[in-house]
């Protein structure tokens, strides 16, 4: 079965909505995902318990932000709560779309997710040209997530014990440490769902690092179990001190690092003596050169 997307936003962003919908048509008429929102909930159903139970089936959700849906007392009291639980606990993978400029900073667990646009740049500000492009790269991100998800799917079903699978840290379980800037936390979780079909635990900060950890010892205990070290590089990750800090500490625990280049940048004089993998052409994204490289 196709992964289903589930997409959050208010009434009043409609054509917002049906923008993006435009987008993610054709990967829904190759089946490749399902798209699902209120708009088709059946007359005579009860509304509230249709959405829960959708939310709570969905493998990937979209939330359109802006004033209005940060208003609706449905999506930031009871849609959003449970989106990012799910996300929180690995079943999920929720990607916010900023619309329109909103003090979205002020909705709890809103600030760690990665959003699919620039914060920086809600698509309201965009030129019409800009728009379109922004429209067809978040389409794209979540093409390459509902691949991802496809594939996790497959591994669980063809394993004989869906535990090895739908439980990274298990016991035995071969772990990669995912570093990566908070801007490339969508590329993180498609490495680490790519992972995770070939059997291997993927490990990165949101999913771990829960309130009242100590997430410097979090990390750091992390990184001397990992097999190995994956290094998201982009100009974000180059001027990260916590990225910095995650593949320096892994170097000195003699730690196997494999940089994969996301965005071009020039990397630190240590680093760029490893050898990278060049991860910025989507179309063209070596998985198979990584999986050997592990």
């Amino acid at each position: 079965m196709a992964p289903s997307v589930f997409i959050s936003y208010s009434q009043r962003d409609e054509a917002w909505r049906d923008e993006l919908v435009r987008h993610l048509r054709v990967l829904e008429r190759a089946g490749a995902l399902k798209i699902w929102d209120t708009s088709q909930i059946e007359a005579g159903t009860e509304w509230s318990h249709a959405i829960t139970e959708r939310l709570d089936q969905a493998d990937l959700a979209v939330v359109l932000i802006s004033p209005d849906s940060l208003a609706s007392d449905f999506i930031v009291e009871k849609e959003l709560p449970a989106l990012i639980r799910r996300q929180r606990a690995g079943k999920i993978v929720v990607l916010p779309v900023l619309l329109k400029a909103s003090p979205w900073t002020l909705i709890e667990g809103l600030a760690e997710l990665q959003f699919a646009n620039s914060p920086s740049k809600p698509l309201a500000q965009l030129a019409a040209p800009e728009r379109e492009a922004a429209f067809s790269e978040i389409a794209e991100r979540i093409g390459l997530l509902a691949r991802a998800v496809s594939q996790q799917k497959a591994g669980k079903e063809a394993n004989e014990d869906p535990r090895l699978i739908t439980d990274p840290y298990s016991e035995g379980r071969q772990i990669y440490f995912i570093s990566h800037a908070r801007e490339d936390g969508d590329f993180a979780e498609l490495v680490k769902m790519n992972l995770e079909h070939l059997g291997y635990g993927g490990w990165i900060d949101t999913d771990r690092l829960l309130p009242g950890v100590d997430w410097r010892q979090e990390i750091d205990d992390t990184i001397r179990t990992a097999k190995a070290v994956i290094a998201v590089m982009s100009p974000d990750a180059r001027a990260s001190e916590y990225v910095t800090y995650e593949w320096a500490f892994a170097w000195g625990c003699s730690k196997k690092i494999v940089p994969l280049m996301v965005r071009q940048t020039s990397l630190h004089p240590r680093l760029a003596t490893l050898q990278y993998l060049d991860f910025s052409n989507r179309l063209s994204r070596p998985w198979e050169r990584l999986y050997k490289a592990l």
